[in-house]
């Protein structure tokens, strides 16, 4: 199951750019680009790096430590040292509003007890 979430100021991204979003259960980036919204996990897949802090080129953003790069639109991975894809949410836009979709979070955390 999933949650649509509101982030409240996403409609004010200018093109070009991304905001850090927190939910209850994740850490994310939301982007705006020439292509729409979008929005990943906000750590590197190769040493857990802040992405927040990389550099965003176009649908690219590369990561601040080893400069490893991932599509934003796919999460998948484009340069070396990344190999590991990036985690990708839906993002859609209702009444000037930008909602991202993330996973509720389990109780179990995928465990069988």
């Amino acid at each position: 199951m999933a949650d649509w979430v509101h982030v409240p100021k996403g409609i004010e991204l200018t093109e070009g750019t991304m905001m850090a979003v927190s939910t209850a259960a994740q850490h994310l980036i939301l982007y705006r680009t020439t292509g729409g919204y979008f929005a990943t996990d906000r750590r590197c897949t190769h040493q857990r790096a802040d992405l927040i802090r990389g550099y965003l080129d176009e649908e690219v953003i590369e990561c601040p430590v080893h400069q490893g790069r991932f599509s934003i639109r796919t999460g998948a991975p484009l340069s070396a040292p990344v190999c590991t894809p990036l985690k990708t949410y839906a993002v859609k836009v209702v009444d000037g509003e930008v909602y991202v979709e993330v996973p509720q979070p389990s109780d179990c955390d995928g465990q069988i007890r």
